[in-house]
């Protein structure tokens, strides 16, 4: 998905794929572009002028680690924005952060890096969603909502105006949010409640 939006987006070249979960796909072609090894290939990358990367996978923590490393290296974060997305002019997109198809970011949101705001949600006016989180396809934000760290809100989730979802939260597939959720938990229902904490 993401190097569909890469391509469509027509600001990068695809110069090809890391995959460290399974490292002997080296060669593999992939969606039009090389597999070219794993996180171990990054120096030499940037040895052969790569400079921008983004990481483009699902798992929260995962995704930030290897965003945060590939920077400590020297890597700047792209961001991906597809072309159907509608992004506000004073919206604030972090480093390595994806935007998907049809999905809206409102004015006055603060996307911090390495965040997905995943197809067809909406984020509206005045929020801000913290570094690593996750937005699920089909989610709506309400305006001036807060979604912390490596929060995962999921498929098709509703959350009201000004609530706020912790750190590390993972709210259920199609959720209505009335009240804060705290860091750390696992929330879903109508209205959302708090099930259990997340490991």
């Amino acid at each position: 998905m993401v190097a569909d939006i890469i391509r469509l987006g027509g600001r990068y070249e695809l110069a090809g794929f890391l995959d460290d979960v399974r490292p002997e796909r080296a060669g593999e072609e992939f969606e039009g572009a090389t597999i070219v090894g794993g996180r171990d290939r990054l120096p030499r990358l940037l040895e052969a002028g790569v400079h921008d990367l983004i990481v483009a996978f699902g798992d929260c923590r995962a995704r930030v680690d290897a965003a945060r490393f590939a920077a400590s290296l020297g890597f700047s974060l792209a961001t991906a924005i597809h072309p159907s997305a509608v992004v506000a002019g004073s919206a604030r997109l972090g480093g390595g952060t994806i935007v998907a198809a049809n999905a809206v970011v409102n004015p006055g949101t603060d996307v911090g890096e390495n965040v997905i705001v995943n197809t067809r949600s909406s984020i509206d006016h005045d929020c801000v969603v913290e570094d690593g989180a996750h937005i699920c396809p089909g989610v709506t934000l309400a305006a001036r909502v807060r979604v912390g760290e490596l929060a995962w809100i999921g498929v098709g989730a509703t959350v009201s105006d000004g609530r706020s979802i912790g750190k590390r939260t993972l709210i259920g597939a199609g959720a209505v949010v009335v009240r804060d959720i705290p860091d750390d938990v696992v929330a879903y229902g109508v209205p959302a409640r708090v099930m259990r904490k997340n490991p």
